[in-house]
This record gives C-alpha cells, sequence and structure tokens, in this order.
C-alpha cells in the first residue's frame, strides 16, 4: 500500500469520525461545538493540501470534475462576503423598520455577526465535501466508508432508544425540556433525529438489495448470516427509533428515499432480490394507506395535523412578505430570526420566536435572495442528479442510488422543517452524497 493510499485511509476514517461524532452536542447547532468542526475539517483540509505539495500530485478528483456546481456555489460564498461589506447598498427605505436591529454600516446583512458564522459553516461545508470526494474515489474505500456510516447511524438509534427507555427519557443524560416521549438521540428535536435516522434506513435498504462481490468468495449460510447481522438487523434498529421517534414527516422521507432504491433494485437487480424489491414496494405502499387511515394510539400523531398548522402557515406567508421585500439581496444570511421579527404579526403571537422558517428554500430566499438560493439548490441538485443517473446506468449502482435518495430525503423534508439547517446532518448528508459522486465517475482507478 502506497503512503497516499495510506493517507487517504486516515483522511476517509477522520471525516467519517467527525460526521458520526457531529450530532453528539445537539446536532452541532450550538456555535462552540460547530467552530470546533470547522476547525477539525480545516485542519484536515490544510494537512491534505500539504501533503498534495510535498508528493508533487493533484486530487484525485479535481474541482473542474464538477465545475458548475462549484461554480455557483462559489457565487454564494461570494454574494455572502458582498453583503459583508460597508458598501453603502442598504439605503432602501424598507430597511428602516430594521436599522434598530444592528449597525448596519451600509451592509446589505442586518447581522454582521450572523452572516459570518454562516459564511464559516458554508466554507466548511464545501471543505468537507472535497476532502470527503478525494477518498471516496477507490471502490473498496468508499464501500468501506459506507458501510462504517450506516452501522455508525444504527448506533445513534440504539443511544437514542436506550436515552428514550432505560434511561428514562433524557437528552445527553439531561431532563429533556422539550419532546418528552418522542426518541430524539443528540438531537435536540424529533424532526432532525429522524431525518438523521432516514440517512441511515435509506442506506441500510440499498445494502441489503445491492450485489456485494465479495459475497462470490462465501458459502450461501455465511451470506445469509452477513446480511441479517450487517445489513437487516442494523435497518430494524434504525427503523424502530425512527417509529419512537413520533416524526410524521421523518418516517414519510424514510419510506420515499427507501423506495426509490427498493425501485432502483427492482430494475437493477436479479432473481430473489428483484422479487423481494418489489414486495418492499407493494407493501409499503399498503402499510402506507393503512397508517393514513389509521387511529391508533401509536400512530395518532401520523394522522392528525399539527395544531399549529394555522400558525406555519402564517410564518411561510409573512416569510413571503419578506422575500418581496427584498427578492434580489435578501436580509444576510442567519439574519432570519432578526428579519422576521420585523413583519411578524397576527396570528402569531408576539411572544413566540422563530429563529427558522420551517421551510428551507423560503429561509434561504429571505436571507441570501432568490438568485443566490437558486445558485445553492442547483448546486446539490447537481451533484445529486448525477448520481441518480449512475444509479440507473452504472453497474456499480449502490451507493450512488442512496446517496440520491438521501439528498432527496433531506430535500423533501426541508419544506416543512428545518433538518438541514442542522449542521450534523447537513455533514452527513454531503458525506453520503461524496460517496456516491465520486462512485459515479466512469472511472475508478485503483491507488
Amino acid at each position: 500500500m502506497s503512503r497516499r493510499s495510506k493517507g487517504h485511509d486516515y483522511l476517509g476514517w477522520a471525516l467519517v469520525v467527525t460526521a458520526l461524532l457531529a450530532p453528539l452536542p445537539m446536532g452541532g447547532t450550538r456555535a462552540f461545538f460547530f467552530m470546533l468542526y470547522a476547525a477539525v475539517v480545516a485542519v484536515l483540509g490544510l494537512f491534505y493540501a500539504v501533503g498534495l505539495y510535498r508528493g508533487h500530485v493533484r486530487p484525485r478528483l479535481p474541482l473542474s470534475v464538477f465545475a458548475v456546481p462549484v461554480i455557483l456555489f462559489g457565487l454564494v460564498i461570494f454574494w455572502m462576503l458582498i453583503t459583508l461589506l460597508p458598501l453603502g447598498l442598504a439605503d432602501a427605505p424598507e430597511w428602516g423598520a430594521l436599522s434598530p436591529l444592528a449597525d448596519l454600516a451600509g451592509r446589505i446583512t442586518i447581522g454582521p455577526g450572523a452572516t459570518f458564522d454562516m459564511l464559516v459553516r458554508y466554507l466548511t461545508y464545501g471543505l468537507f465535501f472535497v476532502l470527503a470526494l478525494q477518498v471516496a474515489v477507490e471502490k473498496k474505500r468508499a464501500k468501506t466508508l459506507f458501510r462504517v456510516v450506516y452501522l455508525g447511524i444504527a448506533v445513534h438509534a440504539l443511544i437514542a432508544l436506550a436515552s428514550l427507555t432505560f434511561f428514562g427519557d433524557v437528552l445527553l443524560f439531561l431532563p429533556k425540556d422539550a419532546y418528552i416521549g418522542d426518541a430524539t438521540g443528540t438531537f435536540i428535536n424529533r424532526n432532525s433525529f429522524a431525518t438523521f435516522a432516514a440517512f441511515g434506513a435509506i442506506m441500510g435498504v440499498a445494502l441489503i438489495f445491492g450485489v456485494d462481490e465479495d459475497d462470490v468468495a462465501r458459502s450461501r449460510l455465511s451470506r445469509i448470516l452477513v446480511q441479517l447481522g450487517f445489513n437487516v438487523a442494523p435497518l430494524a434498529l434504525i427503523c424502530l427509533a425512527l417509529a419512537f421517534s413520533h416524526s410524521r414527516m421523518g418516517m414519510f422521507v424514510a419510506a420515499l428515499g427507501a423506495g426509490v432504491v427498493a425501485l432502483v433494485a427492482v430494475f437493477r437487480s436479479s432473481g430473489a432480490r428483484r422479487i423481494l424489491a418489489g414486495l418492499m414496494i407493494i407493501v409499503g405502499l399498503i402499510t402506507g394507506a393503512v397508517l393514513a387511515n389509521t387511529s391508533g394510539i401509536l400512530f395518532e400523531r401520523m394522522a392528525t395535523v399539527d395544531r399549529d398548522a394555522d400558525v406555519r402557515l402564517a410564518v411561510y406567508e409573512q416569510t413571503l412578505d419578506l422575500i418581496a421585500a427584498r427578492p434580489m439581496s435578501g436580509y444576510g444570511g442567519g439574519t432570519y430570526e432578526d428579519a422576521f421579527r420585523a413583519v411578524k404579526s397576527d396570528p402569531i403571537s408576539p411572544d413566540v420566536t422563530f429563529d427558522a422558517a420551517h421551510n428551507l428554500y423560503l429561509e434561504l430566499a429571505a436571507e441570501l435572495g432568490i438568485p443566490a438560493t437558486i445558485a445553492v439548490v442547483l448546486s446539490v441538485l447537481l451533484l445529486a442528479g448525477t448520481t441518480a443517473v449512475a444509479a440507473v446506468r452504472r453497474e456499480n449502482w449502490t451507493i450512488p442510488a442512496a446517496a440520491a435518495a438521501v439528498v432527496l430525503a433531506g430535500g423533501v423534508h426541508s419544506l416543512v422543517d428545518f433538518s438541514l439547517q442542522i449542521p450534523a446532518i447537513v455533514l452527513m448528508m454531503l458525506l453520503i452524497l461524496a460517496l456516491g459522486f465520486a462512485q459515479s465517475r466512469p472511472i475508478q482507478r485503483v491507488e
């Protein structure tokens, strides 16, 4: 094994450990913890860059391979920098109601500190994704890391179930203030944990239906035991934790992503795997229809709408008013809470604070403006689209299919919640997407 190969192994393990540890302090939502992880990713990037320079070699997967997403994401970063500069662009009359919130000094952003924090987050996400791509090019390493991530999410599911039952419904061994009776794991709310668990459920389905070349060297009994022990059992654990989260949307996006993977398996698999995938889709549809009409206690939340549905709709409407006032520039990255406070009205109580729009796309449009929002969303969709095409066309379809389905699950859940504003969830999604995108390339060289 070459020194460069060992370096990629170490980097891969470091990235996986970072993504799996990120949820431990409430999903990385606290500024201190995220800045800690940002520093870790920056150090890893520095060591990788030094290794490239000393070895006089190029990255395994250069940025030119995915130039359009890089350019789009780079424009978003550049725009956030522009909003931080005192260029005298914030003198329009509609800013008058917001000026008491911060010393604008002619900046576009109404919260320079919040925008700087968002800039650091996005730079961290971008660097993390690029580093993950480099270690995921080699097929065997990508498969190993994919499986380790899957088992790591299963461990998080076990922690969630133990915290809910054995330890008396706690959050990091402390009494909960909210979501009593719901599995939240180390996340601050049930929906965020459910999104994280949904990623694991999708990966588990992909592993069950995917074809492993190593199976050829095993006996039939050995293949069955490996399938049950390393694929089915962790999936059952994840699904159990997901059910106890009582997150309707979390269970929906998990079923949606798993269904997409199963649908791909119907066309890409053969024999018993194809039949099993088809049966899974049929059973999933029947189960969904039954649950939609169930009034039992276990699925009570799935059969009803939120009591605050009217308030949520009002938040969307008033956020649209925010966007209409500044459709091109927005109010600055990370400033949604302050900007929304200025327009909040009935039926939303004056005592209620919204630091998120419960819709990622509306929130981004309010903060960054519509053009920048389109750019950042499109950059991810282009990468996910590549993995989706590979899942249909390439022989090695398992990881690309899971990656595309994970992005789909995260994107759909973000229509009604703030899952992708949670750093730990973003890091995990980007890691899985990087594994899928790197394995979507036509040529996989062996180091």
